[in-house]
């Protein structure tokens, strides 16, 4: 069968002849041949992607590199099984006499919403592993996921599935697979494209948050709200069966849940902070804290005061010698005054009633 994608009324007709597989690999070991689907082409380089900007902008979160890599080489792996798991809970009936087919996941019939419940169900874990805080590594994360989502979905333009009701918009698209499920040639709307612009979109508006949080979680919060917002409304478009006996969409149905949730959230958060930025903040010091502050306040006067007296006992300069030579004790009383004093004294007692010399010349 030869595939093909066709806009005709989109610039006066645009017509590619490409189908949901990229390339065939050679039969190697008695393995194969194997088809590369664009699907998981397309998926790869959405991941990798993301996560070589994670990485760069990982440093400026104070998030290490290394956490976010370990933590995405556990979450990868968890949401896809989750997303798979979603799906099938819902579809069980497609997969209940062949419980195998469970594992053809490259058949397609996976859903977002439980690939979200396996990545924060991941981050959970690993956070309480790393003692990281989850938020923080949430409402980093959660950013690239509309990107990786928006680059994603053009997995499903390849594989025309997804595809949304009739239009005559110029936008609307056919092609093989298209014509071979509806039995018509009526144009559909490309609602895979509309998820995708509303994907782009939401990661700027999320890039801009980030920068500008204070609230933990709000980043993630506003994910879930912007995200289930678009999808709630594009599932108004969609003709694909992932839905109830009642007509009731799986998805559409789990978004409003979540934008519900994300919202109270976000007003409650927004309510919180207002609150503390008005509430005032009273400094009663207690009897002990008066008591420090005066000891503190009069020991700082008693050292500013012992820093102004620069008199020193013996600092002057006719005194400063004498000041260091020893004080001989002699047994009595002396007076007071310099030693020159003292020793003129001694010599007016010694002078009664004895022989000496007038001056002090044999003295060696």
């Amino acid at each position: 069968m030869n595939h093909y994608i066709e806009f005709p009324k989109l610039f006066g007709g645009i017509r590619l002849e490409v189908g949901p597989v990229a390339f065939p690999l050679p039969e190697f070991l008695g393995i194969g041949p194997i088809r590369v689907h664009w699907y998981g082409i397309i998926i790869a380089v959405a991941i990798i992607f993301s996560l070589i900007l994670g990485t760069k902008q990982a440093s400026r979160f104070r998030i290490r590199e290394e956490d976010l890599l370990d933590m995405f080489l556990i979450a990868l792996p968890v949401s896809v099984i989750f997303s798979r798991l979603f799906y099938v809970v819902f579809k069980f009936d497609e997969f209940k006499n062949n419980l195998v087919r469970i594992l053809y996941i490259w058949e397609g019939g996976v859903a977002i919403y439980g690939a979200v419940i396996g990545a924060v169900l991941s981050v959970f874990i690993f956070s309480r592993i790393r003692k990281i805080n989850m938020w923080v590594l949430c409402d980093f994360a959660c950013v690239y996921l509309p990107l990786s989502q928006a680059i994603g979905r053009w997995g499903n333009f390849f594989n025309q599935e997804l595809y949304g009701k009739g239009t005559n918009l110029p936008w609307g698209m056919t092609g093989s697979i298209i014509r071979a499920e509806t039995g018509s040639d009526q144009l559909v709307h490309p609602t895979f494209l509309y998820e995708s612009l509303w994907n782009v979109l939401v990661f700027f508006v999320l890039l801009f948050i980030r920068k500008r949080n204070k609230v933990p979680g709000r980043v993630f919060a506003s994910y879930l709200l912007l995200y289930s917002f678009g999808r709630f409304m594009i599932e108004f478009l969609r003709v694909d069966d992932f839905q109830s006996a009642n007509d009731v969409r799986y998805n559409q149905a789990f978004a409003a849940v979540l934008f519900a949730g994300a919202l109270i959230f976000i007003i409650i958060s927004v309510i919180t902070l207002r609150i503390r930025k008005k509430t005032p903040v009273y400094d009663t010091p207690s009897a002990y804290a008066d008591i420090l502050k005066n000891l503190d306040g009069e020991e700082s006067e008693r050292q500013e005061t012992n820093s102004h007296d620069t008199t020193p006992a013996l600092g002057d300069n006719d005194n400063r010698d004498a000041a260091a030579e020893p004080v001989i004790d002699s047994g009595g009383e002396k007076p007071e005054g310099p030693p020159e004093a003292a020793e003129s004294t001694e010599l007016q007692d010694e002078d009664t009633g004895s022989d000496k010399p007038d001056s002090a010349d044999g003295v060696e």
